[in-house]
């Protein structure tokens, strides 16, 4: 049976999960989660909850799920060490760098790989295995398929959600607070500006990238038969009755092994859905039907319903979650009480003479109505055994206290914390080994970029889209022969499906003679590492300090593309055990979507008619550029220009990367031209320096 996870953004929402049937709870603490603006846990009421959740027989998982920068990881494994020795079940974490250490300094604790790494396919679970995680987060994205594919074969198990928000975004794939409002989801941050409404070039105006919240009520029994290993609930930033209503319907569900009732489904919507819910991603119906905005309803309608779920989890409050055999020996000498989990036990006595009875005698029917006492504890007897002489008259009170004392000790010995490895965590001394600026490499969108300007003064290295070189082999030919060193740009998303389509073009470029590909995920480093490339990493594996940068070495990552969320100087701080770049021109990718936001425009596939561009509130427009598989990448409105600086060539990274997207040929060229000169070029609708000189929250 799979393990119902349930949020937790406060000690209140611990207590509310788990009286209403969760085995599992997921909390953040300190500044190392995705919810940095949820309250959160101090040490003291860390340890409190983890003890809470352990004495009930329930994990606690704690979300780490966010990218560090290099002058934080002291600080951060500082945290993971006060977790280790408070007994913390496992660890939620997106960055590779801080899963590298964590399993160098504490190798008895859990890791699960977050959704923000973005796992989808059976090949970034295996990735993920290998480095080290007991389990991966799956992607929302995931279809039923893909998810019983990757259950079945990957040997590690899944989790996978089941209630809660959508992103339009691949999770740990989107920049768009970040570019747009310096609040980054990757740093815990986000604003959520794809919540806004946004107008189409046409003039259709709506939400269209704001989707309606996940309900899969109806799933549950199928998921458990995947052998699925945990079925979470999304919301630490929602109400501690949000989480006791939500917990307690699908508790009801997972144990009785069937789909919602009417009367369910519409309590789950009450307290909060958008317009509705949506299950189209399991069941790969992705259509118009899986958009909404937020539904208000009046107070009058949720009260009831929020104060009922309140008195469930007051404190106090005690549902029997845990069986235990109490044994109880009475003799003349004293009464002994045992209480016994089955892993732990404890006794009390009680060494005072029993008297016998004068006229009546206790008896074991007595005895047992007060052993069965256990309100206010998580326990309850599930075997009761007695030890008792004829003819003694034993106190209930005595036999309350000893019942009382037994239980208090094996609470404390089911509470207390386990003892654990822990490797003390030095500060690396090896220095960062920053490399001088050695030259431009280029990303292009199409071949036709290409253009005299780059035969002149030839990049490094020219990253194309595989799509676009398997499509053009006799135009790869002739450049190749000119001398020009190509390069895979890898789709940023494919699903297990897509991957031998992906796997016969990629065959078909390297009889070309390409060997060099880029891989934007954990997942494409295991394919194209297996096949034989000499494997680059782009920015979707979000590097923000050195000890990913050791970790994806290890994977056999020669060159990797830092995060352009960073500022400069925090770039120049990264330790850098491999050859780095930095993008330093192009309109930023801020968005990745499974959810085709070009056929939402018009209903069909019109991907080859033109731009499609969207609108904000502030009027600046943002471009959506088709992507493999029928997905879109949504660009920055303003393109990221750098020519005519020179201090992002002191951060260390070897080159920097010049990305083409939308610009024509003519433009390419004079981009391209600007960036060899140091030149200021033009702009119509103005440029960006990006994130480099501001940073993030």
């Amino acid at each position: 049976m799979p393990e119902l996870l349930a949020p937790a953004g406060s000690f209140e929402g611990v207590r509310a999960a788990v009286q209403n049937g969760a085995n599992a709870v997921y909390l953040g603490f300190g500044t190392f989660n995705a919810r940095r603006g949820a309250k959160n846990f101090s040490r003291e009421e860390m340890a409190e909850a983890i003890a809470y959740c352990r004495a009930r027989g329930v994990k606690t998982n704690v979300t780490f799920n966010i990218v560090a920068l290099d002058h934080e990881l002291t600080e951060a494994m500082e945290d993971v060490c006060f977790l280790n020795e408070a007994g913390a079940d496992a660890l939620i974490v997106q960055d590779v760098g801080i899963a590298k250490l964590i399993r160098e300094h504490a190798p008895d604790l859990e890791l699960h790989a977050s959704t923000q790494m973005t796992v989808h396919t059976l090949d970034g679970a295996l990735a993920a295995k290998e480095m080290g995680f007991s389990r991966v987060v799956l992607s929302r994205e995931c279809s039923l398929e893909e998810i019983e594919k990757i259950t079945k074969e990957a040997g590690i198990e899944t989790e996978v959600f089941i209630h809660g928000a959508l992103c339009m975004c691949y999770s740990g794939q989107c920049y768009m607070s970040a570019v747009i409002g310096q609040r980054s989801g990757n740093r815990g941050m986000c604003a959520q500006p794809c919540r806004l409404p946004y107008t189409y070039q046409d003039g259709k105006k709506g939400s269209p990238l704001s989707l309606k919240d996940l309900c899969a009520s109806k799933w549950i029994p199928t998921l458990t038969k995947m052998g699925v290993a945990s079925l979470k609930i999304e919301g630490r930033m929602k109400r501690p009755e949000y989480t006791a209503i939500v917990t307690k319907i699908y508790a009801d569900l997972l144990r009785e092994q069937r789909g919602p009732t009417q009367e369910e489904n519409e309590t789950l919507r009450k307290v909060f859905s958008r317009d509705g819910f949506t299950d189209g991603y399991l069941t790969g119906k992705i259509d118009e039907k899986m958009f909404g905005t937020k539904t208000n309803l009046s107070l009058q309608e949720v009260k009831p319903l929020y104060d009922e779920a309140a008195r469930r989890f007051a404190v106090g409050k005690e549902a029997p979650l845990v069986p235990i055999t109490l044994s109880c020996a009475v003799s003349e000498d004293g009464i002994t009480v045992t209480a016994d989990d089955g892993t732990h036990g404890a006794a009390a006595v009680d060494l005072a003479p029993v008297e016998r009875a004068n006229n009546r005698p206790t008896t074991r029917e007595m005895l047992e109505k007060n052993l069965v006492k256990t309100g206010g504890t998580p326990f309850f007897a599930e075997h009761i055994e007695i030890t008792l002489p004829e003819g003694l008259m034993v106190p209930a009170s005595r036999i309350n206290a000893v019942r009382r004392e037994a239980l208090e000790k094996l609470y404390a010995r089911r509470a207390a914390a386990p003892n654990r490895r822990w490797n003390p965590y030095e500060v690396s001394q090896n220095g960062h080994k920053n490399t001088a600026f050695t030259g431009y490499n280029l990303e292009i969108h199409h071949l036709s970029q290409i253009t005299e300007a780059m035969y002149r003064n030839r990049p490094h290295t020219i990253y194309v889209p595989l799509t676009e070189l398997a499509a053009q082999l006799e135009t790869v030919a002739r450049l190749l022969d000119a001398g020009f060193s190509l390069a895979i740009q890898m789709p940023r998303i494919y699903s297990d499906t897509e991957q031998p389509k992906i796997e016969q073009m990629l065959q078909a470029v390297q009889e070309m003679g390409i060997s060099i590909a880029c891989a934007m995920n954990i997942g494409q480093i295991r394919l194209l590492r297996h096949m034989g490339f000499t494997v680059h990493g782009g920015f979707g594996l979000n590097v923000c300090n050195g000890a990913a940068l050791e970790a994806l070495k290890a994977q056999g990552v020669t060159r990797q593309t830092l995060s352009f969320e960073l500022r400069t100087a925090q770039l120049r701080d990264i330790a850098k055990p491999i050859e780095t770049e930095m993008i330093v021109y192009g309109h930023l990718p801020l968005m990745v979507f499974e959810n085709c936001a070009i056929r939402r425009r018009t209903g069909a596939c019109t991907c080859q008619q033109g731009l499609t561009t969207l609108t904000d509130r502030m009027g600046q427009t943002f471009a959506l550029v088709p992507e493999f598989g029928c997905r879109n990448t949504l660009l920055n409105s303003k393109p990221l220009f750098l020519a005519d600086k020179s201090d992002w060539k002191k951060a260390g990274a070897a080159f920097g990367r010049v990305c083409l997207t939308t610009e024509s040929p003519e433009r390419a060229a004079e981009i391209w031209d600007a960036y060899l000169e140091g030149n200021m070029l033009e702009f119509v609708d103005g440029f960006t320096r990006g994130l480099y000189q501001r940073g993030v929250e």
